[in-house]
Formats: structure tokens, sequence, C-alpha cells
């Protein structure tokens, strides 16, 4: 009973501590299950930036874990949040990083404000890309958007870059539709071989910037200090300007479509005097010099026939003695440019894409349609482009990435005639000359074939067209490979490209047109040499087959691969290394030596090391060969070392933090190579060539030898080599106040020797042949670069920003191959690359006094009279000598100095800027053409001349016939301009009236580029594109204004 009684008190025992055991076993289950309810819970949002557009691709981590999403295209995220802080860190490329406690809410929608100044951007370098804060190299770069808004209107991007980049500088020489007549310079130019343009890449392959879709551009970088160029080698040694296209991006299909009209009108040209004015001017030039050149009596033109220039008295009388304007004959009022562009981006984790199609329409000011030349076509210069871009990036595996990039264009080009019988109409040709057509469709012309004016008009309408069609297809196919399996931040990539060019022509013949013409009252009529002139019929215009042009086809192809290492060692030690072997593959045409391949190998290496941000450390380098140089100097090898110091970073300068944001010194120092002189191909080798023979009778070209020549036609140099240039920068960057004021203040300076001397002055001419190229000059590049920003919002949301730029290069000549008795003042060795020489004008001679008392002439000496300059004798040997006395006068043609300022503000979608940009010691040599060919031609520019009643006027008056010049210096002017470069005007519609009309984004734009010019030249034109343009004028250069929308749907 006593055992029955302890069992049963066990019993109950045990039945009430099962509850206890389950009740336990329940709250500790609750207890997970509400920690892991926790680790799950769920956010969502959206983020914007201030002006309510969403961002796509915005980076959102849990602050302390690795737990992360980015927001899809619609700027939408959602996290899962796990253990740990409850804080979201928002972070942005161009924003600022952003922490938002979570606080227990479900939907966090964050608005992102930009970067007051640029150190999170990311640069383009040399094969690569760093952070804006590690960068010690001297490097300058624009986002393609941003030059989109103030160049929305011009047509090729080399135009654009001018005063959007400090240290670089571009000048334009023409407006031709389709061709490419600037000139692009870096840092100066330290080698008179070559332009002294930069080596262009477009997204790393050797390619023109010429052609490309400003819409596709996602930033361009120049590199211009040894650091930055080091890798690129020798083609580097001018600079480098890398050009980087859009790709696609995580987020649902974004279309974007952008339209522009952009209506032109001449910037500038000279001011010509009308026919009465132009013939009181010719009457007066006569007059002055009729003691000296009696036979121009003959060119007076009485003051009644002047009258009948100025007041016709019919209209049979207004062609006989015409008063034509020429621009108004052959400009348009104003010319309209269109451009459309259509491009697509997007992708998953497996692939992103960009793609886009664009097209341009780029049409003439000339106007060739003024007459109806019944022959059914258009005489003018005109160019259209088609575009098409395709870059592709898969995600083989989370290892492993492919990008296929396919881009290229199809430009159809037109050019009638000759560019120079045109632009003779606004140069060359007097308003009195002739009319350009007369009522019966016949063309006028010059009363004497003397005067080779060929009528511009006939020339534009009436010759017929070439048609040019341009096709090129790039491609790209880019491995990349992480291996972090063998050691983590290494990588892989492998690269083929394959480019083709070509350029076909089709020409559509015409002419045989008649001409009238008027010899005082007398009519003639100017029929093509026919055999039966009697009833002549023009015959009609005949279309030839298309072509492809010889010298017009090219290829290159281009396959490297490259070892890359980026890894961060305790939080401080950030170590990067290159590995990178390229070999490049290039041909020109189908025959001659050109369509011979050329071949250029490098081997390019870098490291770069900084410690927490403070202390950065990169060393470069590249070792080249080319084709260019002959055993023993075909390869070489051109390091660059850099360094740089964040003082701002340092502990000790914490108490600044709330004012100096940043403050960066850095330096480099390296050796680059240059072989881009324009010699023989395979200068280093002597080569000989047969054919030809001499003549038996020399004297009067008589007969010819049976014997052919076989002779030495290349004397070749096997010890050429390299040009080698040691450049140095010394640079510092700072930001103020968080972005009220940046800067960044740089020295350079670049020592060029063994510069390579082509058909040397100082081998007697008994030699023979041309003298072999050597390796002689000495240059020298001194200058410094500034760079100011300022950015500043206030609370209301006005946003007001503004930068200047300044840029100083001077180069010197040390040494070139000047003759060893030349006086010091004649040679080129202490001057600047192309530095002009003229006599030197010691005042007005105002009467025959000055005459008797001024410096006698080897030359001319009987052709000078009152109104001439006396000229100084330089060389003081008592008479003036053109051979001896020319003084160095002016500056290069390439500008010394250059600057641009900007200022603008944002608010609520608005945005407005204006940027001005100037150049200052620069020269430009226009041959004047004043009474040229004995007719009544003068501009308004040369009336400011002395007489007896106007003493104070200080230039000379034009000759007439008399062949002395009045004025040594009348052929140079001043090529230092400044101009409002461009003026833009923007408005982002508000979202909620995008949506309602079912789209993403609108913006509405009006820029306007080249809209007033204060300068002392007659034209527009910053340089002579040809010696021919040089006195026959050429295209005109043009200002713009542009209207467009930006739509994304």
């Amino acid at each position: 009973m006593l055992n029955f009684k302890l069992k049963m008190k066990l019993k109950q025992k045990s039945k009430r501590s099962v509850p206890s055991f389950m009740v336990m076993l329940f709250v500790i289950t609750c207890s997970f299950s509400s920690i892991n309810l926790q680790a799950q819970e769920k956010v969502t949002g959206v983020v914007k930036d201030e002006g309510g557009i969403t961002l796509p691709g915005v980076s959102i981590v849990q602050k302390g874990t690795l737990r992360g999403t980015q927001t899809d295209f619609d700027g939408n995220y959602t996290i899962d949040l796990t253990v740990g802080e409850r804080i979201l860190v928002f972070s942005y490329l161009g924003f600022k990083t952003v922490e938002i406690p979570v606080m227990g809410k479900k939907v966090v929608n964050v608005i992102l404000k930009e970067e007051a100044e640029s150190l999170d951007e990311i640069v383009i370098v040399g094969y690569g890309t760093q952070k804006k804060e590690s960068v010690v190299g001297a490097i300058s770069q624009v986002k393609g958007d941003d030059l989109m808004k103030v160049t929305a209107g011009i047509t090729n991007v080399e135009e654009a870059l001018q005063g959007n980049l400090p240290g670089v500088t571009a000048i334009q020489g023409s407006g031709v539709p389709g061709e490419n007549n600037m000139r692009i310079f870096v840092r100066g130019r330290s080698s008179w071989n070559g332009e002294g343009g930069p080596l262009v890449l477009v997204d790393g392959i050797k390619r023109s910037m010429s052609d490309i879709d400003m819409n596709d551009i996602e930033n361009i970088s120049v590199l211009k200090d040894a650091s930055a160029t080091a890798v690129f080698g020798v083609e580097g040694a001018n600079g480098v300007v890398i050009i980087t296209t859009k790709r696609g991006q995580v987020g649902k299909a974004q279309l974007q479509l952008s339209v522009n009209s952009t209506i032109k009108m001449v910037s500038q040209l000279p001011e010509k005097l009308d026919s009465y004015n132009g013939f009181l001017e010719a009457n007066s030039a006569i007059l002055r010099g009729l003691a000296q050149s009696p036979n121009t009596w003959n060119n007076y033109t009485p003051l009644g026939i002047v009258n009948r220039y100025l007041n016709p008295t019919s209209l049979e009388q207004s062609y006989l003695y015409p008063n034509v304007n020429w621009e108004e004959e052959l400009l348009k009022d104003f010319a309209q440019d269109y451009r459309i562009n259509l491009s697509i981006r997007g992708g998953n984790k497996k692939a992103k894409y960009f793609g886009s199609l664009a097209y341009q329409t780029v049409n003439d000011i000339f106007d060739g349609g003024r007459y109806d030349n019944g022959r059914g076509y258009l005489g003018e210069y005109r160019y259209d482009r088609f575009n098409f871009r395709s870059n592709i990036d898969f995600n083989i595996t989370s290892t492993t990435e492919l990008s296929v990039n396919l881009g290229g264009f199809l430009g159809i080009r037109e050019s009638p005639g000759s560019l120079g019988n045109v632009t003779n109409g606004l140069y060359l040709i007097a308003p009195s000359l002739y009319p350009p057509v007369y009522p019966d469709g016949l063309y006028g012309n010059p009363f004497s074939y003397f005067n080779v004016y060929v009528n511009p008009v006939q020339t534009l309408q009436g010759s017929g067209y070439n048609t040019y069609r341009s096709f090129q297809i790039n491609s790209d196919f880019i491995l990349k490979q992480k291996l972090d399996f063998i050691t983590k931040g290494l990588s892989f990539q492998g690269r083929f490209s394959l480019d083709n060019t070509q350029r076909s022509r089709q020409d559509l013949n015409d002419g045989g047109v008649t001409y009238r013409v008027y010899d005082g009252d007398q009519e003639n009529l100017l029929i093509p040499d026919v055999t039966n002139r009697f009833g002549y019929v023009q015959n009609p215009w005949n279309l030839e087959t298309l072509e492809v042009e010889e010298g017009q086809r090219s290829r290159r192809l281009v396959y490297d691969f490259s070892f890359n290492y980026n890894r961060t060692f305790a939080e401080k030690h950030n170590l990067t290394a290159l590995f990178l072997v390229r070999r490049q593959e290039s041909a020109t045409g189908s025959g001659g030596v050109a369509a011979f391949p050329r071949y250029r190998e490098d081997w390019v290496g870098r490291v770069t090391y900084n410690y927490d941000l403070r202390y950065f450390i990169d060393i470069n380098g590249a070792y080249n060969g080319s084709e260019q140089f002959g055993p023993g100097y075909r390869f070489d090898l051109f390091p660059s070392v850099a360094l740089g110091w964040t003082i701002s970073n340092e502990s000790f300068m914490e108490k600044s933090e709330d004012w100096l944001n940043q403050l960066k010194i850095r330096g480099s120092y390296g050796l680059v190579g240059d072989d881009n002189f324009r010699g023989n191909r395979w200068s280093w080798l002597t080569q000989w060539e047969s054919g030809t023979s001499a003549f038996l009778v020399p004297s009067s070209y008589g007969g010819r030898s049976p014997y052919t020549f076989y002779r030495e036609a290349v004397v070749g140099n096997p010890s050429l080599q390299w040009e080698e240039a040691i450049k140095y920068n010394i640079g510092a960057e700072f930001n103020l106040f968080n972005g009220l004021l940046t800067g960044e203040l740089d020295y350079f300076a670049e020592d060029r020797d063994k510069v390579v001397v082509l058909n040397s002055q100082t081998q007697p001419d008994f030699a023979g042949t041309s003298a072999a190229a050597i390796n002689k000059g000495v240059v020298e590049v001194r200058g410094y670069e500034i760079v100011l920003g300022s950015n500043y919002t206030f609370g209301n949301g006005l946003n007001l920003f503004g930068n200047f730029n300044y840029t100083q290069a001077i180069d010197k000549i040390i040494i070139r191959d000047d003759p060893a008795f030349q006086a010091d003042y004649l040679k080129d060795a202490g001057f600047n690359i192309g530095q002009g020489r003229t006599a030197i004008p010691a005042g007005i001679l105002t009467s025959w006094d000055d005459i008797y008392s001024s410096t006698p002439q080897n030359q001319n000496q009987t052709d000078v009279r009152p109104g001439y300059y006396d000229l100084v004798d330089f060389d003081g040997d008592g008479v003036y000598n053109n051979n001896f006395d020319r003084a160095p006068f002016g500056f290069p043609e390439q500008p010394q100095r250059t600057w641009s300022a900007t200022l603008g503000a944002k608010y609520k979608g608005w945005s407005i800027s204006a940027q001005l940009y100037g150049t200052q010691n620069a020269s430009r040599l226009f041959s004047n053409q004043v009474f040229s060919n004995s007719t009544p031609i003068i501009f308004a520019q040369d009336l400011d001349y002395w007489t007896v009643d106007t003493p104070n006027n200080t230039d000379t008056q034009p000759s007439f016939g008399v062949p002395a010049a009045t004025n040594p210096r009348d052929n140079w002017l001043d090529g230092s301009l400044t101009r409002l470069r461009a003026v833009s005007l923007s408005y982002d519609i508000p979202k909620k009236t995008c949506e309602k009309l079912g789209l993403k984004k609108l913006q509405v734009f009006a820029n306007g580029n080249n809209l007033f010019l204060w300068s002392d030249m007659p034209d527009d034109r910053e340089f002579n594109t040809s010696g021919t343009a040089q006195a026959r004028g050429d295209y005109p250069t043009l200002k713009r204004f542009n209207f467009g929308f930006n739509m994304n749907f």
C-alpha cells in the first residue's frame, strides 16, 4: 500500500513537470521566432534626386552587415534586414552617401543630394579606372551629358572640347560640313614633327572622334602628364584623350529619345567695300603711286563712271556696272541642321545592354539653290550621317564577363566644285567685277582671262558635285575573368578589336556653261570651244560609277591581354597592379607602301599603392617597339613615377575638417618617347630606285638618254631613334567649405631631345639628294594650369555654380639644324616652334625729307614714297636687306594661353549657364588681297591709313600696282580672341506632368554657341587649313542656336 502511494505521488509529480517543460520549450521557440521575424524585417522605398528624378543603381546596404541591394530602373528597392544595426546606407556615384535609421518603418524613401565636388568620381586612366581621390596624375575629365548641355548644336566632338577641358587647346580653321578642321594640343607643342595632336582612344582603341554621336559618350578623360600617359608609351607623347561610350545598367529597359534642331549663321567675315567706294579707294591709291608705276593710270576710273556703280539709270546699266554683295549672293541668312538619337539601356544580373541609333544632317550655309540652274540638282556642301552602336555585357558566370561592342557610321558628304573658287567671292572678287547670273540664265565672268576668279555661283550650281560615302564599322570582344581562386583581387582581361573604314566617291560631272562678258560696253559671249558654236546646247550631265578610293580604305587589328590586381589589406593598404601586352596591325589602301601592314607592340606595367588614402605612389612604364627605327633602336623602355599626399586626411588636420575638406599635393616625373615624324617609311634604311633618264640636251629639255637611272632615293640613317621627352608635373588640389571653393594648381615642364630633323638645311645642294633624318633637335615647354570652381546650394534649393580655368604653355626651341654662322635672331633656336619673322616698321614716312633720311633698301628703293613705313636696319650694316633684317615677330599659330569661365544656376528643374572662352599669344597669317589683280577690292579693316588729312591714323595705304609693300606686317594678325562660347537653358518637366504623358522624364533645352566674338581678326578662323586658305579664305565658321528635348519612356 505504501509502495502504491509512493508510485501515485511520483506519477502526479511527473504529470505536473511535463507542462513546465513544454512551457519552457514554447517560450524558447517563441523567442527564436521573434528574433527570426526581426531578422527578416522587410523595408521598401524609392530613391530620388533633389529634382524628383528616380535614381537607378543606388547601392543600399544594412550597416555593419553584408546584406544589400540596388534600386531598379524606377528607383525602387526592397531589402530584408538581418541581425544588426537598423540603419540603411545609401550610396550613389556623384551623390552624397547618407545613413537612414529604419526605426521600425516599413517604407523608407530617400532623396540624395549631389556631391559639391568630385572626390567620389571614377576617373578613366590608362587601361583602367581610379577613384578621383587616389589619382596622382594630371587628368581632366568631363561627363558626356554635361558636354551635351552646352554643345548640343555642335556637330563634332573636337569642336565641343574647346574651353571645356583645362590644358586642352582646340582651334578651328573651317566649318566645312563633314570635315574635321580642328587642331588639338594638350599642354602646348614640343615637336615640329606632325601636328602635335594627342592620341585619341575610343573604348580603349585608337580611333577618330570626328564621327561619334555625342549622345553615346559617357565621359571624356584627358591624360596630360607622364604618369598618366606612360602606359601608352610613344603614342601618348602628346597627351591622350580617352572617350568612353555608354554601357548597360541593371534595371528595366529605358528608352531615351533626344531630338534637336540647330539654326546656324556666319560668325564673322571681312567687311568688303561696295563698288563705288572701292573705285574711290582704288583711284586714290593709283594717284598715290603714279610716280612709281605710271602704267596704273590705265586702271584709273573717271568719277562719272564710278557714279554709275552707285546710281545706275536702268536695269541694263546695273548689269554693266554691277554692285554685287557677294555675301548675299553666296550665303543663306541661316541654315538648319537636325539630329535625332534613340537609345535603349537596361539589363539584369545576366546581361546588360546599351544600343543607339542616330541620324544627323548638316546643311550648307552657302546657297547653291539661289538661282535655278535648270539641271535638276542642288550644288551645296552638306553632310548626312547615320550612327549605330551596341554595347552588351554578358555575365557568363559569377566570375566571367564577356563584352561585345559594335559601332560605326555611314556618312554621305556632297562637295560641289572647288571650295577655293567659292570662297573667292567672299575674299577676292570685287563687287564691281561681274554679276553672278544674268536674267536669261547666262553666268557672269571677268572681262579678261587675266582675272582668274571663276564665278563662285557657277562653281556652286553649275559644275556638278562629288559625293563621298564613308563607312566605318568597329568591333570589340572583351573577356574579363576574376581569378580570386588564385589570389583575391586578381583578374584577367583579353581583347580582340577589328576596325574597317572605307570611302567611296561618285562624281556628277557638269559644265560647258555660257558666260556673258562685258569689256566696257562691249558684250561678248564665252561659249565652250566646240566645233560649231552656232546654236550651242549644253550637254547633259553624267553620273560616274561609285568606286572605292585608293588610299581611303583602312583596317586596324588590335589584340591584347592583361592581368589586373586590386586588393586592400587591413583596410588601409591598397595595392593595384597591371601587366598588359598589346599588338596592333594597321594598313591603308591596296597598293603602294601604305598597303604593307604597320606593326606596333607594347608591354605595359603599372603598380600603385596608397596607405589609408593619405600617401600614394604610382609607378608606370611601357616597353615599346616601332618599325620607324632599325636594329638596336627599335625597342625602348619609358618609365614614370608619381607621388601624392592628401594632407587633409592626416589626424593633425581634424580640427580643420569643418572648412578644409581636401588638400592634396602630387608630383610626377617620367620619360616618354615619340616616333610620330613624317619622313619616309623605314627612314633608317637606305632605299634605291630605278626609272626615268636624263635629257640629252638639258637646256632645251630635248631627247632622253636610253639609259635609266638607278639611284639612291632615300639616304638611310641606321642610328635613327626615338624622340625622348622628360616630363614633370607638380600640382595641388583643395576643397574649402564643402565645395564653396575648389581648385587645382599645376606647374608642368617638358624637356624633349633627339627631335628628328628632316631635310636638314645645313646639307649643301651638291649632295644631290635630300638629307637623312637625324636626331638633333631639343625643345622645352614650360607652363601652368589654374582650375577654380565653386558650388553652393541655398536653403530654398537654389544652386549656384561656376568654374574658371587658365592654361599657359610656352615652347622654346633649344637646338635645331641652324647654320653655324647665322645670326642668332634668324635661327630657330631660342624661339617658339613656328615663330614668324618680318621687317620692323620704324614709323610712317610723312614727307620726302623723311624718305631721304630713311633706311636705304637693297630692293625697291625707288618705290618708297610718303605714306610708307620706314624699316629698321636690324643688323646695323646701314642697309635694309630682307634676308638679314627680318626680326622675330608675333607668336605661333597655336595659342600659348587659353582660358574659360562658366557661371550657372539651378532651381526647381531650371538650369542656366553661360561660358566665356579666350585665347592669347597667337598669330595668324592673312594674305591681304587688296587691289588683287588690279581690281578695286578693299576691306573696311584697310581704311585706317595715314594721309596728310588723317595724320593720326596708324596704317599705310594699300598700293595699287606698285611692287613695294607699304606695311611689312600687313599679313600678320593678332590671333587673340574672346568669345561668348556657350549659353544654355534647360527645364525638367515635373514628374507628375511626365506621368500624365506616360513618360519617365522630359527635358526641354535651348543653347547657343559662338554667339559673340571680340577679336581684331577680320573673320572667325583660328588657323589656316592650307596655304590656299591663307590667301583665298575658307568655309566660314558659324554661330549656332540650338533647340531640342530629351525624353525618357
